[in-house]
Formats: C-alpha cells, structure tokens, sequence
C-alpha cells in the first residue's frame, strides 16, 4: 500500500516538475491572456498555443509556447525573424502553420498561395507544422501535401482536426490513415466530440459520461503511439452561438472552473503510465458496474485502491472487472501479470 501511494506522488511530482516530457497541450486565445497562469496550473499542459505568433510579457515558464503563422498576413519576413531570435533563446522550439486554410471563414487560403509563401517559411530555424485543415484527408490538405513533396518543402509534422469521428475506433483509424498517408510525425492541435447538429434548444446528443469514456481511451492510445507527438483537446467558448456542439467537451468555465472532464484531462497524467503493459486500455470512464479491459489477451491481477492507498478490491480477471460493489469517486486501477503492471486513474459513478 504504502509503496504504490509512494509511486502514485512520485510520478505526479515528476510529471508536474518536468512536464516537458508529457504531449498533452491546450489552447487559449490572447482572449484569456490574464487567465493563463490560472488554467495552466489547473489543467497541467506540457505545451500551448494561442493561434498567434507574439510571445507575450510574463509569459509562464513551465509551459512551452508554440507559436503560430494563423494565415497569409502572418507569414512576412519581419515575424519569422522575431520567431528566429525568440528560438536562438531557446524560448519557442516549434511554429504551426496556418489555420484552417480550407475555410473561408478561418485563414482562406488556396493550396497555391500557401506553397508560394512556404519558403518564407523554411527560413524558420525550428520544427514547422503543414498547415491545419478542417479535415485532415480532405482535398485541400491532400493536393498541397502532393504539391508540397512534388517541391521538397520542409515539413517537420502535420497539424491536424479531428472533430468528426465520434467513437474511439473511428478516431484512431483515421489517425492511422493520416499517417500512413502522409508518413509524418502528427500533431493533433484540435480535437474534441462534436454534435453538428446540437442548438441552444436541441441537446447535445453525447453525453458528458460518453465524452469522458471518449477522452479515456484515445487519450491512452495517443500516449502509446510514437508517431503521435502532441495532442491538444479544444476548449470551447461558451459564449460563442455554435457553444452547443461542444458544450459536453468543456473543460473548463469561463470562470476558470474544471468540469469533470477538465478535471480528467488535468490529471490524466496517472492514467496511464509506465506503458509496461502495452496496447492496453480501460473503458468506460467513468464506470457503473463492470469496467473492461481492452487489448488483453492474458490473466491478470487487479487491485482497486483510494487516494490514500488503501486496498478496496481485488480480483483476478482478463477482459472485464466487477466494479458494483464501489463506491463514488476517483480511484486507482492497478493492473498486474508476472512482473509488469500498469497503474490506470479510474471513476466510479452509479
């Protein structure tokens, strides 16, 4: 007992000291500039970025900064040599590469104009990102990868928005497809579950529970693949009209409050965790009666602590546990065979 509550604290202070190493990231415009410090220590990101290009004043040091050329009107040659002196100290190590450009409502720009203004580009003396489509495989993205290999431009990682796969498997098969397409690292700059068809008086068809058993499982895939390098789930403004797509993926109010799926989100750095145990995921989060376990294949040794370490349950199983006999809360999934094992966050509610 006391040695996993020992391993629990160790590897949170480890993770929060040193979260450079973590690919969790979040995005917040210059709108909320005087809250960042607030939701950065709330919501625990390695990285940020806020669709613009300026390192701003007072600017937290334990979060790195990822700028970003959003459109045309960005990419002159007088910011790419602010980005250069801002890398020669170190203080960006990455630049994303516009925003959306399929879009007309977002940085409208043709597969043309962004390969004429890429060498511009090139002179950034960081990793540079494609460009961020709406869809990752869309025409837009796939004519200016074909013209941009056709070119040798540089191209360090594809930024990518994935709104528009509702359930894990789908999520994670286009993922795998994007990379196979393009054979990049991939950056996920964007992503949340969306109800395109959610208005202020018609409800957002997935749940808050659904959301957070979402977020789970690719959050634990995404941890485990190496060609997956960062990843930024997208926060939405509840005071925008189109709030009701994504109001059950907020992570955080306007006042700088968590949801529960904030709260997951800040603390998923428990949820997965020595990779020991490869390619295996827990669902549903949060969890009623039974929680299964995905990917295994062999016996296993389960055991159920608190947050102060205290045993709760333990069971030997394989694909699923009976969690019925617990009770409300966050508590710690510790899966075991032979000498590997792996320590999963997981929430009961009835």
């Amino acid at each position: 007992m006391r040695f996993l509550l020992l391993f629990i604290l160790v590897i949170t202070k480890i993770q929060s000291q040193n979260n450079n190493l973590s690919k969790k990231g979040v995005a917040f415009s210059l709108n909320y500039e005087n809250s960042w410090h607030e939701r950065f220590d709330k919501l625990n990101p390695a990285w940020h970025y806020s669709w613009n290009w300026e390192y701003r004043d007072h600017y937290p040091n334990n979060v790195e900064f990822v700028p970003m050329i959003w459109g045309s009107d960005a990419a002159t040659q007088e910011k790419i040599d602010y980005l250069n002196n801002l890398a020669s100290t170190d203080l960006i190590k990455h630049v994303l590469v516009f925003n959306e450009p399929d879009l007309e409502e977002q940085a409208n720009m043709t597969v043309n104009e962004a390969v004429e203004l890429w060498p511009v580009l090139e002179t950034l003396n960081v990793p540079i990102s494609s460009p961020a489509t709406s869809a990752p495989l869309n025409s837009w993205m796939r004519d200016f990868m074909e013209k941009a290999a056709a070119k040798d431009l540089r191209i360090d990682f594809v930024a990518i928005h994935i709104y528009h796969k509702d359930t894990p498997s789908k999520f994670l098969a286009l993922l795998d497809e994007v990379y196979q397409t393009y054979g990049k690292p991939i950056w996920i700059t964007e992503f949340a579950v969306r109800d395109i068809n959610a208005t202020s008086s018609s409800p957002n068809k997935y749940s808050e529970s659904y959301v957070l058993s979402f977020m789970n499982e690719v959050l634990n895939a995404l941890n485990q693949l190496d060609y997956v390098k960062r990843y930024s789930w997208f926060d939405p403004n509840s005071n925008n009209p189109k709030y009701a797509r994504l109001e059950t993926s907020d992570l955080i109010s306007e006042n700088n409050k968590l949801t529960e799926l904030g709260n997951f989100y800040a603390n998923h750095s428990l949820s997965v965790q020595n990779n020991i145990l490869k390619n295996t995921f827990i669902y549903p989060i949060p969890a009623s009666d039974t929680i299964y376990i995905n990917g295994n294949t062999e016996a296993l040794e389960a055991t159920v602590y608190n947050i102060n370490g205290q045993k709760l349950l333990k069971q030997c199983i394989k694909s699923k546990m009976d969690v019925s006999s617990l009770k409300n809360g966050f508590l710690f999934l510790k899966l075991k065979s032979g000498d590997n094992e792996a320590i999963h966050k997981i929430i009961i509610k009835k």
